[in-house]
């Protein structure tokens, strides 16, 4: 038991701490911005949609990936719920593996993002590669470890309040997302 409270709290800091490095790096580079920034991009189309630079517009994917980032925790917070261990298990590791995945893509974005590409030369695609792999490899993962812990779910008791701030994170996500098509156009 005493182990599983150290992994746990080992988790937590390891969690917080890849989820602060977007925001401390693009704070940090943020007079070095562009005055526009880069919205949305298709691959396939070439088009690009921007918007000036703003502390939302900076700091917006970020945003977004901390929304997706504590949905995962919320969830993960209730793995105790499973009282079969193989369960209870494959429901922690999905929700952890989905955790560092969408804290490690918000790192590559955030790379992305900050201009260093720039200073990479032929290694500039590398963060974006990281960001395209961090979301497959992770969903790869968590949806490997989910045979264990098949729908449904019928052991997870999730309070009234949980349920509401998963709510409240998928509609501010929203929102981030909505704001940010407003506010740019297309080039």
């Amino acid at each position: 038991m005493v182990l599983n409270e150290l992994l746990r709290k080992r988790t937590i800091a390891a969690a917080v701490l890849m989820f602060s490095v977007p925001f401390l790096l693009l704070a940090s580079v943020y007079d070095a911005l562009p005055a526009e920034l880069s919205v949305l991009r298709n691959p396939l189309s070439g088009a690009v949609t921007i918007a000036p630079k703003s502390a939302f517009m900076v700091f917006r994917v970020p945003l977004m990936n901390l929304s997706h980032g504590l949905m995962a925790a919320v969830m993960l917070s209730h793995a105790n719920d499973f009282q079969n261990a193989e369960r209870r298990a494959s429901f922690a590791a999905v929700f952890t593996t989905l955790l560092f995945a969408i804290a490690l893509k918000s790192n590559f974005e955030a790379l992305e993002i900050s201009g260093l590409t720039g200073l990479m030369g032929p290694l500039a695609g590398a963060f974006t590669v990281g960001t395209v792999l961090s979301v497959t490899g992770g969903l790869g993962l968590a949806l490997a470890r989910s045979r264990r812990v098949p729908l449904p779910w019928s052991e997870l008791r999730m309070p009234t309040l949980d349920k509401v701030t998963l709510a409240g994170l998928f509609v501010g996500y929203l929102a981030i997302v909505t704001a940010s098509m407003l506010i740019s156009r297309r080039v």
